[in-house]
């Protein structure tokens, strides 16, 4: 069961003079049409990496329960289209590229890149000046392909800074979770989860020496959270609108320690309501020789990786009751048990019969933030104007 308020129809009420209608605001859909949806669309989304779409290819991506087309034209830039072509619905994604154009495989109908119909191999001339396919706006950063899904003008690229330091960005491997969004965004707001989902395997003992009082701060990006402990230390971390959380963590478990706590771009990506992407960018402090280092060891992790069986089936498992959670062990771990956790709460967790704590302040926080503007999308009052995150404006270790 989803929290659900009913909330009332005041702008119906006021027409009809009756008893206005309640509405049922549903946290965890983004579904189009929604309130949840319409929230999730002003923003730009990560879909994708970009070495995962090659020059000359097109391939097909379902995000917030909506089919589209992905493809990288000759000039190297990926764009994003309508899944489907407007003659006769056949899948885009199964033509083929030409230049920064596509061609629908069905009838050769052909879209330039910005979804002007320039070709229909059997219609009379001056058709296909009345064709038109959908597009949306689709730019890359940190190794992520990035779209904009929602109406009007696209808020400024990119979405957030990211560290100016040097060293190198690494993307991780896609995890397709099966469980909604907001289970892992909010996850990734508990700071406390981390001394007991990832005890075993021992990942994060750093940051299990003791358990911090977590606060929490509304910004016009996001929302700041903070884990203080008894040294005095504060750990922040960083929730941008409306899916990404950066933050510092340890090193993947098959790096060894080697390149020391990366900052990563955690985004959280609706496929459906009942599952959803990790798209992950990490930003590691290495150069000069300690990056070859780094080099040689991430060619050893990644093979590892290769070689072991997929994070989200181990996962499953330990949910089945497969298997031991204690004793399961894998180059991502603690993935492995992140995931077991959070899908293991139900494909869409029931919020209406928790009992939040202290600890569970981040999440109390985005819950009122995202009850809050859902609600406004609802009513048909003007949802909060966000910002540009600024650069100055850092995560913390707090250790």
């Amino acid at each position: 069961m989803n929290i659900a308020q009913k909330l009332p129809n005041a702008a119906a009420g006021a027409r009809t003079g009756k008893k206005s209608k309640r509405i049922d605001i549903d946290l965890s859909t983004t579904k189009p049409g929604t309130p949840g949806g319409a929230f999730m669309r002003q923003f730009w989304i990560a879909v994708g990496r970009s070495m995962d779409l090659p020059m000359g290819r097109a391939k097909p991506i379902k995000i917030m329960s909506e089919e589209f087309t992905l493809y990288r034209g000759a000039s190297g830039k990926a764009r994003c289209i309508d899944h489907r072509c407007p003659h006769r619905w056949a899948q885009m994604h199964l033509g083929w590229v030409e230049g920064d154009d596509i061609r629908c495989v069905y009838h050769g109908w052909k879209f330039d890149s910005v979804g002007q119909c320039v070709e229909q191999p059997a219609e009379e001339a001056g058709f296909a000046r009345k064709v038109k396919i959908g597009t949306y706006p689709c730019d890359e950063y940190l190794g992520l392909i990035w779209v904009y899904f929602g109406e009007g003008d696209a808020p400024a690229f990119p979405p957030f800074p990211s560290r100016e330091t040097p060293g190198v960005v690494d993307v991780w491997n896609v995890e397709q979770v099966p469980c909604n969004y907001l289970q892992s965004f909010e996850n990734s707001m508990d700071e406390v989860h981390v001394a007991f989902t990832h005890a075993p395997g021992g990942s994060h003992a750093k940051l299990s020496q003791d358990l911090p009082i977590i606060s929490t701060e509304e910004t016009d990006w996001g929302m700041l959270r903070f884990g203080k402990r008894k040294t005095g230390l504060v750990r922040q971390t960083l929730h941008y609108a409306p899916n990404v959380t950066r933050v510092i963590v340890p090193p993947l478990a098959g790096m060894n320690g080697v390149g020391g706590w990366p900052e990563i771009y955690f985004s959280f990506t609706p496929v459906d309501d009942e599952n959803h992407l990790w798209l992950i960018a990490g930003h590691v402090e290495v150069e000069g020789e300690e990056l070859h280092a780094y080099r040689a060891q991430r060619a050893v992790y990644e093979k590892e990786i290769a070689n072991a069986r997929p994070s989200v089936d181990v996962a499953k498992e330990l949910m089945e009751g497969a298997g031991y959670y204690a004793d399961v062990r894998h180059p991502d771990l603690a993935i492995v048990q992140d995931i077991a956790v959070q899908a293991g709460q139900g494909r869409v967790a029931d919020r209406e019969h928790e009992h939040l704590g202290r600890s569970d302040a981040g999440i109390i926080g985005w819950r009122k933030i995202l009850t809050r503007e859902l609600k406004a999308i609802a009513e048909g009052r003007k949802p909060k104007k966000w910002k540009q995150p600024p650069a100055d404006v850092k995560p913390t270790l707090g250790f």
